[in-house]
């Protein structure tokens, strides 16, 4: 498996590196407003939990912050969870102050490139059919539509406590290098 280490990839407008313990606001600010989002919430995190949070990624090589260069401010994270196969898995987060400005596709884009050129040779991600913002996502950063899972996730639950079922898309995307 190839281990992604200490990453710092600047674009245009971001700067996409290993997570700091002094990005707890920022990460805090962020996640709080996860806790009942509609695609993939978080309805355990909590203010408290954001120093255990913050620990975790600090040490992780799968969570990246997203820094706004312009305001020194994380504005969200990137995933790129590692799978078998030398694969990874994207996924984004971004703090709804910054959504629909572009942030989420420069992101994801460079993190995509940046694996690539480590030598990933497969990059996926899943999403709901109704998250239309983060398919359009995938496609603009080069990602295709594979396959139409159905009912194969669960972010939420009923008020029962029955988990609720979701569809997702896959795209994915091959490192270009290796298609020689």
């Amino acid at each position: 498996m190839i281990e992604m280490g200490n990453v710092r990839i600047e674009t245009k407008n971001l700067i996409i590196r290993n997570f700091e313990c002094t990005d707890e606001a920022d990460l805090c600010e962020y996640m709080l407003q996860r806790v009942d989002a509609e695609f993939e919430g978080y309805p355990d995190f909590t203010a408290e939990k954001v120093k255990e949070e913050i620990t975790f990624r600090s040490g992780s090589d799968e969570f990246f912050a997203i820094e706004l260069k312009e305001e020194h401010k994380v504005i969200g994270n990137v995933y790129f969870g590692k799978r078998d196969f030398n694969t990874r898995e994207l996924g984004y987060v971004l703090n709804t102050k910054y959504h629909r400005k572009g942030f989420g596709s420069e992101a994801c884009k460079a993190m995509v490139e940046y694996g690539f050129d480590k030598g990933i040779h497969r990059v996926y991600a899943e999403c709901a059919p109704q998250n239309t913002a983060s398919w359009k996502l995938m496609e603009k950063i080069g990602l295709q539509r594979e396959a139409f899972f159905k009912k194969n996730v669960s972010f939420h639950q009923d008020e029962q406590g029955n988990p609720i079922y979701w569809d997702t898309y896959v795209y994915a995307t091959l490192n270009p290098n290796e298609l020689v």
